[in-house]
């Protein structure tokens, strides 16, 4: 009876770790979606990949809170891939020599999605001005600036050096009023914390009492970004962190002007917030772990 209870034991542990365990697909052969087929392939939560990750025909992983929970979940064998922006697999893949992306391209051999699923905006409170104040901005500065300096903030995030940025503005002699901007600052490339020594282009980030955090600095595309705007409308631009499920509440109650954190304008945040013209637009692609 024992020995028949050890082998029961033995099987289900087994079966338990088969459940858990990655496919036999291998990704890094993959050409389009339609290759990955049976394929587990994950994705963040409350999110448009979420959706997207549905297209893959077989595709049995599940989603998870963080983008660190993917990684982890990658590390361990648990899935083969996850979905992400290629900004971010620009950012991740480098500094971690075990992983690489799909190079899929939204619409052809990637996702089917619309420009409103891929790109990202800045969220306002609904009815403010700044909307259009902010498009008149955006208009400025061309698709070819965008992407260069997208790449930049890849490399800066990768630990790369650069030593000038291709965006920037002279800032205001004597700003008109102040900014105030929401981000994580934990989310690269569109925003991260530079801890003590600050990168190019990076701001001092406040607290919400509307203090400067000692020694932590806001970088990335959407600090770039969100900077342009305010020397531009002649504005002194402040930078707040806040989690990610208290960003639109922060607009709505009026302790920041707006968000500038790789947010798409879904239909359900359309209903709580403004949103200006995409500032950029991204093809969805697949990081996995090379063999």
């Amino acid at each position: 009876m024992k020995r028949l209870i050890a082998i029961i034991l033995v099987v289900t542990a087994v079966l338990l770790s088969a459940c858990n365990s990655s496919s036999s697909v291998n990704v890094a052969e993959a050409k389009s979606i339609a290759d990955l087929k049976g394929a587990k392939i994950a994705a963040q939560t409350g999110t448009f990949h979420a959706e997207a990750m549905k297209q893959i025909e077989g595709n049995t992983a599940d989603t998870y809170p963080e983008f660190s929970d993917m990684l982890t979940a990658l590390k361990s064998g648990a899935i083969d891939g996850y979905i992400a922006e290629e900004p971010t697999a620009l950012a991740v893949c480098p500094t971690d020599n075990t992983l690489d992306y799909l190079r899929l391209v939204n619409n052809t051999t990637g996702f089917t999605a619309t420009e409103k699923q891929t790109g990202v905006a800045i969220a306002v409170k609904k009815g403010s001005d700044l909307v259009a104040r902010i498009n008149a901005v955006l208009a400025e500065i061309s698709a070819e600036t965008r992407y260069n300096l997208m790449l930049q903030m890849a490399d800066i995030s990768a630990g790369k050096s650069v030593t000038s940025l291709a965006l920037s503005s002279e800032a205001p002699e004597n700003p008109t009023g102040t900014l105030k901007i929401a981000m994580e600052c934990a989310y690269e490339p569109y925003n991260w914390t530079d801890l003590n020594t600050p990168t190019i282009g990076a701001v001092p980030i406040y607290d919400q009492n509307g203090n400067v955090k000692e020694g932590q600095y806001a970088n990335g595309y959407d600090v770039q970004i969100a900077q342009y705007v305010a020397n531009k409308l002649g504005l002194k631009l402040e930078i707040y962190a806040y989690d990610w499920e208290s960003l639109v509440p922060a607009v709505q109650s009026g302790a920041v002007d707006g968000i500038v954190a790789g947010m798409s304008p879904t239909p359900e945040r359309e209903e709580q917030v403004d949103f200006t013209d995409m500032y950029y637009t991204s093809n969805l692609v697949v990081i996995y772990k090379k063999k």
